[in-house]
Formats: structure tokens, sequence, C-alpha cells
């Protein structure tokens, strides 16, 4: 996805990927980016900051594929509109 990096997690039930390259003077931080999918997509994401990681986000797998693939669209499209309008 545009602006994301994310490595495969070892066995974990939840990612944490890297969201800098979506950063922008409106979003500077992963607790405004939070906020930002929060209401603007509607998926709830765990801030890094409170991991000591100001760069990244947590996203839990342990829901349905279903539900993952749909989360994962939106975080998608919200990515490419951050990174295009950024």
């Amino acid at each position: 996805m545009p602006g994301i990096r994310c490595t495969k997690p070892d066995g974990a039930f939840y990612v944490f990927p890297n969201v800098c390259g979506l950063y922008s003077s409106a979003i500077p931080d992963s607790d405004s980016l939070a906020e930002h999918l929060l209401v603007e997509a509607r998926i709830a994401v765990v801030p890094g900051s409170g991991f000591g990681a100001r760069d990244f986000i947590r996203l839990s797998y342990a829901t349905s594929m279903q539900q993952i693939e749909e989360g994962m669209n939106r975080l998608e499209a919200a990515a490419g509109l951050l990174v295009h309008n950024g």
C-alpha cells in the first residue's frame, strides 16, 4: 500500500506497519493518523506511540477473513488519498 511498510509477523495476531509515509502537516504522527482512520475510513487502529514507536500503528487480524479484507480495502483507499493529497 502506498505510504505503508510492513514485515510479516512472527506468529502474533497483529501487525505493526510503519506508516510514516502517510504523514503530512495535518497528520504528523500515529495518534492523528489513528483518529483520521477512525473518522474517515471507519478503521480502528492503535497508535504506535503507546508502544514507544510513533511511526507505527498496530492492526489486529484476530477476526474473519471477510472483515480483514474489508479493513484492508478501506486502509488502502485511505492511504491512497493521503499519499495523493499529502
